[in-house]
């Protein structure tokens, strides 16, 4: 287990330690990021915290979380990693001029602490945690918009295809895309509802404005998660389309092949039994005539098809 420490100075600048016995006294706001749960004895050491609580609901929750003690906030919320969509748990444990964060492995800072610095109110520890959760959000959208590009540019290019090419495999993986950043989205949207429920919350109009700022952007990035959804399933519906449509006029053309071969395939049978009583097969242009009449029924066959527009 890794431990980065930020604090501001007294001269209100972000200054960074290896350890905890370096951060000064004058400390005005301290950082703690821990890249692991694995050392939880350090985590005990260093802080003085509800350790059984913590533990259990840290490492055990899988869905973003909130829970609120006499000592510390706790905020479960979830980072995207941009390669894999995965979701990654990150942990945030909120004190009085303290954040303590720990999360398995290193994941890029989706923490903004200058600006919660800057627009932190002192008397209410949970307008930190609310800012926490906005630049969480914030996160959210430079992959919500990839995927959303992503869509757009794959229907531009396909959407005139008339090779027939087999797009089924990509269809379903910006389908997979969208169904991970949507398994993430939702249960946030359901951790906004667990923030309204909290007193600080309902009594300060600056919590309930940062808190509705999230639920704006939440309910953009499901718009938007939505559009790109709606626009797969445009984009598999006209390639299900076209195909049975290819499929359509192939059973088409073979069906009129096999009714213009039908009467012809019986006159052949007739004429190849090779039965010794068929004047037929005597006539010095026999031949010519049975060739003559399969190109009548053949020509006339193909004009019947042409009036009725099969073909």
């Amino acid at each position: 287990m890794s431990l980065s420490i930020q604090y501001i100075s007294k001269n209100n600048e972000i200054e960074k330690v290896e350890n905890k016995e370096q951060v000064p006294e004058h400390a005005a706001f301290i950082w703690y990021d821990y890249d692991s749960f694995d050392d939880k004895e350090q985590l005990k050491r260093n802080h003085d915290l509800d350790d059984i609580r913590l533990e259990d609901e840290a490492i055990k929750t899988y869905r973003p979380a909130y829970y609120k003690s006499d000592d510390y906030q706790l905020l479960i919320c979830h980072v995207i990693n941009r390669e894999t969509l995965e979701a990654h748990a990150v942990n945030v444990c909120v004190m009085q001029d303290v954040i303590i964060t720990f999360h398995n492995g290193v994941l890029e800072q989706f923490i903004n602490i200058e600006e919660i610095i800057k627009d932190r109110n002192d008397d209410l520890e949970i307008d930190i945690a609310l800012h926490i959760l906005l630049n969480t959000i914030d996160q959210y959208f430079d992959i919500v918009h990839e995927i959303e590009d992503e869509v757009i540019l794959f229907e531009e290019k396909h959407a005139d295809d008339k090779k027939g090419r087999d797009i089924t495999s990509e269809i379903f993986n910006m389908k997979k895309k969208v169904f991970r950043v949507k398994r993430v989205i939702i249960p946030m949207e359901e951790l906004v509802e667990k923030f309204k429920e909290q007193d600080d919350v309902l009594d300060s109009k600056r919590s309930e404005y940062i808190l509705n700022k999230v639920n704006a952007k939440i309910d953009r990035q499901k718009l938007i998660i939505q559009f790109s959804e709606e626009m797969i399933d445009e984009i598999k519906d006209n390639y299900m389309s076209y195909n049975t449509y290819r499929m359509n006029r192939i059973i088409n053309v073979l069906t009129i092949i096999s009714a213009i071969f039908l009467p012809l395939t019986l006159i052949t049978g007739i004429y190849g039994m090779n039965f010794d009583n068929m004047p037929e097969l005597n006539w010095d242009f026999g031949y010519f005539m049975a060739l003559g009449i399969m190109l009548i029924i053949s020509v006339s066959m193909l004009a019947f098809f042409k009036s009725k527009k099969w073909m």
